[in-house]
């Protein structure tokens, strides 16, 4: 494994002796010396994990079954969308922003998608310009900003079916009260009282479910749409899974393809399909340095030179992430601990087959997704450094957060100096 230093990069220094590329996870055991040159804390994207999980992906491309997009909410790194792109149908965006960002790397006849309960006044002709597809979240969107979108840009409504599949509210969109898209039953009364108020409109999006492998779900979902506002799907050009779905190894499709064939030989809609972490998740890494072990209260504390800064959802959801070594049964236990003030900044109880030392490497795995779109700021604690591992076993720095940064974001202006 080569590693381009940060410094030099169009430098390639030896690692470690040749080999041939090894699998994601072993990574980390193979390179011990290349992982010691990475900069710290890093966020690791794994491009041949990348195209492995795009393998598995393109059995929803098959025989045009649906056009595959990409959430970029989950992972924004550009680069790695840059590697993404050939395979892919498009992007789906929630913002102005992300929408910019997809529109320069985009492949040729890809497609940009948008939906955002937060769609401002004056940004309306400005991601008209850049999405080839807006779907409003609202009636009231609908009603405001429908006429000042130009007809290059297909126009629908993003829907909620009002079923829920999700036990934890916080990640169900289709909670009570959700401000995620329009009741279905809603949409049906006010499309029955005046259908003239829908001109124009081409689709509807619904995103339904979180971190689900059940398409059968999804098949649900299609047709209770089915049953209760056919008349409104007649009139369509489009309809928009989202995302909210794994799958493993491109099995257990069925229902999915049962879903978009029942819509595509029904209502001749074109269906888009936009996973976002089932594409990443797998294919990320945070890398941590440690930079001091202690005791206290009877536990062996070992604090990181990362932070939940980096994983926000360890702390909003309480969700323990995984980490490169950690066994149930080994013998030595620690409670790893984030660099900031907050005494909540923790990110579990692991136990390794080895002692803990400063300077040693923590890897966390299945980072990939809603990390770095995430990581924020607190305590000044630097985002994580970028690198690429790419195909041929190179790690390749691509970005490196500075002071200047930093201080540019606290409002200091960019004359400020590191």
């Amino acid at each position: 494994m080569r590693l381009i230093d940060i410094e030099q990069p169009d430098v390639a220094i030896q690692c470690s002796p040749s080999v041939d590329r090894v699998p994601a996870f072993d990574w980390v055991r193979t390179f011990p010396d290349g992982l010691d040159r990475i900069t710290t804390p890093a966020f690791v994207y794994d491009e041949g994990i990348l195209h492995q999980l795009l393998d598995q992906a393109q059995t929803i491309r098959k025989d045009g079954l649906c056009r595959l997009l990409f959430a970029i909410k989950s992972l924004s790194v550009a680069d790695a969308l840059r590697v993404m792109a050939p395979r892919l149908d498009g992007f789906a965006v929630s913002s102005l922003y992300e929408a910019r960002l997809a529109r320069g790397i985009v492949s040729p006849g890809g497609s940009i998608h948008i939906t955002t309960p937060g769609l401002r006044d004056n940004e309306v002709e400005g991601i008209g310009s850049l999405c080839d597809f807006l779907s409003f979240n609202s009636l009231n969107q609908w009603d405001r900003f429908r006429d000042r979108i130009k007809d290059g840009t297909s126009c629908g409504i993003r829907i909620n079916p009002q079923i829920s599949f999700v036990d934890d509210e916080r990640y169900d969109p289709c909670r009570p009260g959700s401000k995620l898209g329009v009741p279905l039953e809603d949409l049906i009364t006010e499309y029955d009282r005046d259908p003239a108020r829908f001109a124009g409109l081409r689709g509807i999006l619904f995103h339904t479910n979180c971190d689900s492998s059940d398409f059968g779900q999804l098949l649900a979902t299609v047709e209770h749409i089915n049953s209760r506002a056919g008349r409104i799907l007649a009139g369509l050009e489009w309809v928009n899974l989202g995302g909210g779905y794994l799958f493993d190894d491109g099995q257990g499709l069925a229902e999915l393809a049962a879903a978009v064939d029942f819509l595509k030989s029904r209502y001749d809609v074109q269906v888009f399909f936009e996973p976002g972490s089932a594409l990443v998740r797998t294919a990320g890494y945070i890398v941590s340095t440690i930079l001091d072990v202690f005791q206290s209260g009877g536990s062996t504390v070992a604090v990181l030179d990362s932070s939940i800064n980096h994983m926000p959802e360890v702390f909003e959801y309480d969700f323990e992430p995984d980490i490169v070594g950690h066994d149930d049964g080994a013998a030595h236990e620690y409670l790893l601990a984030g660099c900031t003030c907050l005494a909540g900044d923790l990110f579990g109880v692991y136990r390794f087959d080895h002692k803990l030392k400063l300077g040693d490497k923590v890897v966390f795995n299945n980072a990939g997704a809603y990390t770095m779109t995430k990581a924020h700021l607190f305590n000044g604690v630097p985002l994580p450094s970028v690198y690429a591992l790419t195909a041929q076993g190179e790690m390749v720095s691509k970005s490196h957060y500075t002071f200047d940064q930093f201080a540019a974001q606290c409002g200091m202006g960019s004359h400020v100096s590191a």
